[in-house]
């Protein structure tokens, strides 16, 4: 794998459907998606995955953190953290914030695997998206927020 981070300043829509891999409601998608840095990112130069970071207050948050299935298991989400850390530092922030679905069980385990602690619970924050989401057998209900110091 080839793997590089290229800054998306316009047509951030052609990364769409990768960013739904991570936010299945094309309308909240839709709310962020013009905030923040997104990057999308390659390997050898096609589409695999995107990150979107967004400065709120005095931490970055990973808005949105996605990888085709076929990019999954291999290392690219332990990099895209590294570089959005990176990238965070550079802008004079100490912690990354990232937010997922209690239901998302994967992604849970991924964050706190790459030193990610909980540190809130915003409870019912999925019950304002248009459909109810399912995963694992769960309705994602609750936004579990977690933190990485820098």
């Amino acid at each position: 794998m080839n793997i590089t981070f290229e800054l998306v300043p316009n047509d951030r829509r052609r990364l769409l459907p990768l960013l739904l891999l991570a936010d299945e409601s094309e309308a909240i998608v839709e709310s962020y998606l013009d905030r923040g840095t997104l990057f999308a990112i390659l390997d050898g130069g096609t589409d695999i995955g995107v990150l979107l970071l967004i400065h709120e207050g005095d931490a970055v948050e990973v808005k949105n953190l996605a990888l085709a299935e076929a990019a999954r298991g291999q290392g690219v989400g332990t990099l895209a953290v590294s570089f959005a850390a990176t990238w965070a530092r550079e802008g004079g922030v100490d912690r990354l914030t990232v937010g997922t679905a209690n239901s998302s069980l994967d992604a849970i385990r991924f964050y706190q695997k790459v030193g990610f602690r909980m540190s809130e619970v915003k409870r019912g924050f999925f019950d304002a998206y248009p459909e109810p989401i399912w995963e694992d057998g769960l309705r994602a209900r609750d936004m579990l927020m977690f933190e990485l110091a820098l």
